[in-house]
Order: structure tokens, then C-alpha cells, then sequence
């Protein structure tokens, strides 16, 4: 990380000292590509950090009281607390 800020604290001190019209074409384009790339990569970060929060939420919300989705023998639903074995699934 340090070494890519550096690299972008160059780049800007390079283009501070620059007109923007007094760059190549073909560098602004890749530029303008560079900007493009970054707010979409920045959108994607965005998300999943948004996702982990959500899942991480989910898992502090959960508390013993919580079904599995398993039930007994006799079938009642089993709670989280008493969760001890392997369940095998039948279809």
C-alpha cells in the first residue's frame, strides 16, 4: 500500500504542474479509463463491504433460541442450544 501511494502522490504531483489539454490524447484517454475503472472498482468494494456487514449482523442477531431448520423424532422443531450430532437429510 505505501508504495501505491506513493506512486499516486507522483502522478499528481506530475499533473498538477500540466494543463490537461497539454497531455497526449492517448494518455487522458487511458486516464479517463484509469478514473472509469477506479469508481467501478470502488462501487464493488462498496457492495461487498456492504454484504459483510449484513452477515455479520446476521451472525451477532443469532442466539440460542434460534431454529436449525431440524426437527426431533416426535417433530418439534430443534433449537441452536441443542444442536449436538450430525443431521442426516431425507428427501
Amino acid at each position: 500500500m505505501p508504495d501505491k501511494m506513493d506512486a499516486m502522490q507522483d502522478i499528481e504531483a506530475f499533473l498538477a504542474d500540466r494543463e490537461p489539454n497539454s497531455l497526449p490524447a492517448a494518455h487522458r484517454t487511458d486516464m479517463e479509463e484509469i478514473v472509469r475503472l477506479s469508481r467501478e472498482n470502488s462501487a464493488h468494494f462498496e457492495a461487498i463491504r456492504n454484504g459483510l456487514r449484513h452477515a455479520i449482523e446476521r451472525l451477532e442477531s443469532m442466539h440460542g433460541s434460534a431454529y436449525v431448520g431440524s426437527y426431533a423424532q416426535n417433530g418439534t422443531k430443534i433449537p441452536f442450544t441443542e444442536v449436538t450430532g450430525q443431521f442426516r437429510r431425507k428427501a
